[in-house]
């Protein structure tokens, strides 16, 4: 018994310490990356004037949280050393990451600081760009303790689920709070008296609306999404890190690609929420989220298998966020139109009302989708086609939103900015609809992996199979009783061969043969008497 326990402990401990690789590599390789994209407006990879102090500073911390990678693998405290100690190692990581950590908060107060100064001006805050995104994730994953198989792991990561819990609190404020203060200061200006003889006039009213309906809309999108790390159970972990995921990849993507300045008038980096759509708020909390949780979930399916009613409520959160994300564009959209009939602005109408129709087919599937992915009487492949289309709407819904929005004619004096801005008239479409692209996607896997689920949680392995009797083949039923002209007692036999099978029991069923042939009369005979028509070998 104690080898068998021995070996189970062992491989225990060997599936520990690939996850700490997988966990530890994918950590690494994010903060190499975010080394490459901006961090700000004003700094990072390809940003004209980017400070060159920031970078040393930026490679220092890099540099300490790849070391806290090694800790566990090399020097004296690595996890298959006599002196491995898993609570030195642990704050020891978590130590090495605070320098990035305290990095990152502080291009956040400065775009605070940015915004409060220079709020209601026409300078541009520094917001949070992708590369702080790709940084936090991996400070997180780098930071995170070290897996060792035992029960005491589970008390390690369930801090963490506090700390996840206090980023989502922080995230709906801080959304909140942003939110407030843009629109206090568009409404201060909208209200400023004016020189025009008209006084408060149907530029004021734009202003005031379009400011009041774009806040409302990102703020309510980041409060959908960041209560999911108030939760902590699976049904809004794997939401989280889909959303976390999807969100790193969209700001590369629009980062990237050239026509990702038309995509997002800030080129994918997020400002606070309202100044143009979902805001960093909730960008870095739902990567820090996804870095948080991706550990958990990996550690748990092994023990504890994700079942099917878990993905599908999975994808009925992620259903939630999309459908109530594209009910805000078709507000938005709407809106828009009504200020540009207003202020003459260009529009079609014919393009407008084409976005809009976009925004609402998907919304209601989505809606659709939620309600009715619970419903056991549907089938699968209709759900899994639908989750498809869903997605196909999804990515259609950017392409549309760049090609038919309404764009003001470029003037050949003027010098576009290096990073961000262009020539849209209305900029709707934003990162945040990338972001749901990936997120469309998760539900299509989600989907798949819980019809799999249910079609295998249908079967049941310890009853076998029950096999049809074949027809219109000779012999016996297998395991039932033999058929009255088939048995051995019914077949017409010589004395001898009655000798023979005397001792054979009556269940034995004999080689195929034909029962004897009973000819009756019919009304074109007469009455006959019945005869019997034996075969020319019976002798009897």
């Amino acid at each position: 018994m104690q080898p068998q326990q021995g070996q189970s402990g062992q491989l225990t401990l060997d599936l520990a310490h690939r996850r700490n690789m997988v966990r530890d590599l994918t950590g690494g390789a994010l903060l190499v990356l975010a080394v490459f994209f901006p961090w700000n407006l004003y700094f990072g990879f390809r940003i004209p004037g980017s400070s060159n102090y920031v970078l040393a500073v930026l490679l220092a911390v890099t540099l300490l949280s790849l070391i806290a990678i090694a800790v566990p693998y090399v020097g004296p405290w690595r996890l298959s050393g006599t002196r491995f100690a898993p609570t030195a190692t642990n704050r020891l990581r978590l130590g090495l990451n605070i320098p990035y950590l305290l990095l990152l908060l502080a291009f956040v107060v400065y775009d605070i600081f940015q915004t409060i100064r220079s709020g209601g001006t026409v300078n541009v805050p520094g917001g949070v760009g992708p590369g702080g995104w790709l940084g936090i994730a991996g400070a997180m994953l780098c930071a995170q303790p070290v897996s060792t198989g035992q029960p005491g792991d589970n008390e390690n990561y369930d801090n963490w689920l506090f700390t996840a819990r206090i980023l989502g609190y922080a995230s709906m404020f801080g959304a909140a709070l942003s939110s407030g203060f843009n629109l206090a200061w568009r409404v201060r200006y909208a209200l400023q008296p004016t020189n025009s003889a008209s006084g408060f006039g149907r530029q004021n009213i734009a202003v005031i609306d379009t400011a009041l309906v774009y806040g409302v809309v990102a703020l309510v999108a980041v409060l959908v999404a960041s209560r999911w790390l108030l939760k902590g159970t699976r049904e809004y972990q794997l939401p989280t890190i889909a959303l976390g995921a999807s969100a790193m990849v969209a700001g590369i993507i629009v980062w990237v690609l050239p026509v990702g300045r038309e995509i997002d008038a800030f080129h994918g980096i997020a400002q606070n929420t309202s100044t143009a759509g979902v805001g960093y708020e909730g960008y870095l909390v739902w990567a820090t989220g996804a870095a948080i949780f991706a550990p958990m979930a990996l550690v748990r399916s092994h023990t504890h298998p994700i079942g099917r009613d878990i993905w599908r409520a999975a994808a009925r959160n992620e259903l939630l966020l999309i459908a109530v994300w594209c009910l805000g564009s078709v507000v938005m959209r709407l809106t828009d139109l009504s200020t540009a009939v207003m202020l003459n602005f260009p529009y079609s109408r014919y393009d407008t009302m084409t976005l809009a129709a976009f925004d609402l087919v998907t919304a209601a599937l989505a809606f659709w989708l939620r309600i009715n992915l619970v419903n056991q009487a549907l089938p699968a492949r209709l759900i899994s086609s639908l989750c498809g289309f869903l997605l196909t709407l999804t990515v259609s819904r950017v392409i549309v939103g760049v090609v038919l929005a309404p764009r003001f004619a470029a003037s050949p004096d003027a010098r576009p900015n290096p990073v961000y801005g262009n020539n849209l008239a209305q900029q709707i479409t934003s990162t945040f609809d990338v972001t749901l692209c990936g997120l469309a996607l998760g539900i299509v896997v989600a989907v798949i992996i819980s019809g799999r689920r249910s079609a295998t949680q249908t079967k049941q392995p310890g009853r076998p199979r029950r096999r049809q009797r074949r027809t219109g083949q000779p012999g016996p039923a297998r395991g039932g009783a033999a058929v009255p002209s088939e048995a051995e007692t019914t077949q017409f036999r010589s004395p001898a061969a009655l000798d023979a099978h005397d001792d054979a029991p009556t269940t034995v069923l004999s080689g195929p043969g034909r029962a004897p042939r009973i000819f009756r009369s019919g009304e074109s005979t007469g009455p006959l008497p019945p005869k019997i028509y034996r075969r020319l070998d019976d002798p009897s």
